[in-house]
C-alpha cells in the first residue's frame, strides 16, 4: 500500500513537471513571436527571421492538440514565410504559408486564413505559377469581402492586378480591379499598373496621364518603369525632346534603384546565411549542448576553411576563364555590331548608344559566333528545343553571353515587362517549362 502511494505521488509530480515544462516552452514561443513581429515592423527582417525560427523550434515542444498552440504555430510559420519571401527564398516560403493556411482553415480563423492565402499568392506568383497565384488571391479576396476588410481588399486587388493580370495580358480586368481599389482609397503602385495596362491597350493618352502620376511615386523602381514607358510614348509621338528628357530621368532612377538593389543584395547574402543556420537549428537536438557547441564550432571552422579554399580556386578559375574568353571574344566579336551595341548599352544607356540599326545578317553572324564560342551551343539548343524561332534564338544567345535583361529588352525593342513575359512564354511553351523548375537563365546556361 505504501509502495503504491509512493508510485502515485511520483506520477503526479512527473505530470506536474511535464505541464510546467510545456508551459515554459509556450511562453518562450510567444515571447519570440512578439519579438519577431516588432523586428519585422522595424524592417529588421534578418533579426525577425531569427526570432521566428527560434519560436518555431520552441513551439514543437508544446502540445499541438491545443487550438491556441496550433494558431500560434500558424502565425509563426506565416511570418517566417514572409521573411523568406522578402529575401527571394520563394521555394522555402511557400510551404510555410501553405502550412499556416491549413492550420487557420482547420481552426476556422478567417482573418488569419485570408492573410496566409494572400501570402501564398505572392509566393506562387514569384515562382511563376500564375494560375495557382490567381486562385490564392481570389480566395483571399472572397474572405476579405465577407469580413468587409477594405484595406486587405485593396491590397489584394492591386497585387493580383500586378502579379497575375498584367502577366496574363488581361489588361481590362487589371484596370477594373485597380480602379475598384482606388475607389476605396488605395494608392500604392496603382498609377503604374494603370499606365502599363493602357499602354499595352494602345490607349496612349490615358497611359500618359497615369504614367506621369507614377513618376511621383516614392519608390525608384516604380519611377524608373514609368519613365521608360513615357520615353517610348513620346518617341512614338515624335516629341523627341520629351523622350530624351524621360530617358535621362529613367537613367537617373535606374541608378538609384540599382544602388538600392545592391544594398538589398548585401542584406540578402547575410540573411541567407542566418536563415539557413536557423533552419538547421530547427532540426537539431537540444541535448548535449556543450558537446554540440564544440562539434558545430569545429564544423563551422572546417567549412569556413573549405569555403575559402573553394572561393579562391573558383576565383582563379574564373579569372583564367574570363581572360581566355576575353581574348577569344576580342578576336572574333570585335567586328560584330550586335555584340558591340550590347557592350555599349551595358556600359551606359544614352541617346547615342540607343541610336542603332541592326541588320539581319549581323544578327545571323552573332548567333553563329555564339554557337562557335560555346561548343555548338545553338545546334544543341535547337536539337533540344526545335520549336524555337529565329528571334527566340537571338534572345537565348544574348542570355548565354550574359547580357542583362535590360540590355536584351532594348536590343529586341521590347518593354522590360514585355520581355519578362516573352521569356516566360518561351520557357513554358517551348522548353517544357511546366515540368522544369529552373529559371530561363539557368536552362540556357546549363546547355
Amino acid at each position: 500500500m505504501k509502495t503504491r502511494c509512493i508510485i502515485c505521488a511520483f506520477l503526479v509530480l512527473a505530470g506536474l513537471n511535464a505541464c510546467q515544462h510545456k508551459a515554459r516552452w509556450i511562453k518562450e514561443a510567444e515571447t519570440l513571436f512578439e519579438q519577431g513581429v516588432e523586428q519585422r515592423a522595424a524592417k529588421q527582417s534578418e533579426a525577425a527571421a531569427e526570432s521566428f525560427s527560434q519560436a518555431l523550434l520552441a513551439i514543437e515542444h508544446c502540445d499541438m492538440g491545443k487550438p491556441e498552440v496550433q494558431q500560434l504555430k500558424g502565425q509563426i510559420a506565416d511570418n517566417l514565410g514572409f521573411c523568406y519571401w522578402k529575401h527571394e527564398l520563394f521555394e522555402e516560403a511557400l510551404p510555410l504559408h501553405t502550412d499556416a493556411a491549413n492550420l487557420f482553415r482547420t481552426l476556422g480563423n478567417d482573418t488569419l486564413l485570408m492573410i496566409a492565402l494572400r501570402n501564398c499568392g505572392r509566393a506562387t506568383a514569384s515562382l511563376g505559377d500564375i494560375e495557382a497565384a490567381q486562385q490564392h488571391y481570389d480566395k483571399a479576396l472572397e474572405i476579405a469581402k465577407a469580413l468587409n476588410d477594405k484595406t486587405m481588399q485593396n491590397n489584394i486587388l492591386l497585387e493580383s492586378s500586378r502579379d497575375v493580370l498584367l502577366v496574363k495580358e488581361d489588361y481590362k480586368q487589371a484596370i477594373e480591379r485597380v480602379n475598384q481599389a482606388r475607389a476605396n482609397g488605395a494608392e500604392g503602385d496603382s498609377q503604374l499598373i494603370l499606365g502599363l495596362a493602357y499602354y499595352y491597350l494602345e490607349q496612349d493618352s490615358l497611359a500618359l496621364v497615369h504614367l506621369t502620376e507614377a513618376t511621383r511615386n516614392e519608390m525608384a523602381g516604380v519611377r524608373m518603369s514609368a519613365y521608360q514607358s513615357l520615353h517610348y510614348l513620346y518617341q512614338f509621338a515624335g516629341d523627341y525632346p520629351k523622350a530624351l528628357e524621360c530617358l535621362e530621368l529613367f537613367n537617373e532612377n535606374m541608378m538609384q534603384a540599382d544602388r538600392e538593389h545592391r544594398s538589398e543584395q548585401v542584406q540578402r547574402i547575410k540573411a541567407e546565411y542566418d536563415l539557413q543556420m536557423q533552419k538547421n537549428n530547427l532540426e537539431a537536438s537540444q541535448k548535449l549542448k556543450n558537446v554540440y557547441f564544440l562539434v558545430i564550432s569545429g564544423a563551422l571552422l572546417a567549412a569556413l576553411l573549405v569555403v575559402l579554399l573553394l572561393l579562391r580556386q573558383k576565383s582563379l578559375n574564373a579569372k583564367l576563364k574570363a581572360e581566355e574568353m576575353k581574348n577569344q571574344l576580342e578576336l572574333e566579336l570585335k567586328k560584330n555590331k550586335v555584340y558591340v551595341t550590347a557592350l555599349a548599352l551595358t556600359e551606359q544607356i544614352t541617346a547615342s548608344t540607343l541610336d542603332f540599326d541592326l541588320k539581319e545578317n549581323e544578327w545571323d553572324d552573332f548567333v553563329t559566333l555564339i554557337g562557335k564560342v560555346y561548343s555548338d551551343f545553338t545546334k544543341r539548343l535547337m536539337e533540344k528545343y526545335p520549336t524555337l524561332t529565329k528571334s527566340d534564338l537571338q534572345i537565348c544567345c544574348l542570355t548565354k553571353q550574359g547580357f542583362s535583361n535590360q540590355v536584351i529588352s532594348i536590343l529586341m525593342n521590347l518593354q522590360t515587362n514585355s520581355y519578362a513575359r516573352r521569356k516566360s512564354r518561351i520557357k513554358q511553351e517551348k522548353m517544357n517549362g511546366l515540368e522544369d523548375e529552373r529559371s530561363f537563365e539557368e536552362i540556357i546556361q546549363e546547355i
